[in-house]
């Protein structure tokens, strides 16, 4: 199983700091990172493509505008972590923690999210679109502005 090293912390860091022009963008394509730890961390326009990424830990970290098209996010913890814009298109996610995270417009056309826990998650504008939510806790879920087309096991709309 591979990890992210302090060093390509430190280059993503050094790339958003400089907008691109110094550092290195995260790019964790097809790795095998299951069960990694990665919270309180600003990992903005990281890519996790095709990622396998089941069980790790992303709590409080910021993930905006990443992209985990093709990931593999079973069992995932997201809980307060903010995933505004991001690219779950498609995804695995079942048995996630959502709950008090920040998923305003993000793609989550497709994605299987089944089982999990999606307290107090703000979907404010988000792409549900044919997304699976059977099963999952939505309690205090904000869906303003979201589609909804076609999304299964949505408790209240």
């Amino acid at each position: 199983m591979a990890t992210i090293t302090n060093e390509e912390l430190l280059a993503h860091t050094q790339w958003l700091e400089s907008e691109g022009k110094t550092g290195r963008k995260l790019d964790e394509t097809g790795m095998n990172l299951a069960g990694s730890t990665l919270t309180d961390l600003n990992l903005r326009k990281a890519q996790f493509v095709g990622t396998t990424l089941t069980k790790a830990d992303f709590s409080r970290t910021i993930l905006s505008e990443a992209d985990f098209s093709g990931a593999n996010l079973d069992r995932v913890n997201f809980s307060g972590a903010d995933l505004t814009g991001t690219d779950f298109a498609g995804v695995s996610m079942r048995h996630a923690n959502l709950s008090n995270a920040i998923v305003r417009g993000a793609d989550l056309s497709g994605a299987n999210l089944e089982g999990s826990n999606l307290t107090n998650a703000d979907f404010t504008s988000a792409d549900l679109i044919a997304a699976n939510l059977t099963g999952t806790t939505q309690d205090g879920m904000i869906l303003t502005g979201a589609k909804l087309a076609d999304t299964r096991g949505l408790e209240k709309a």
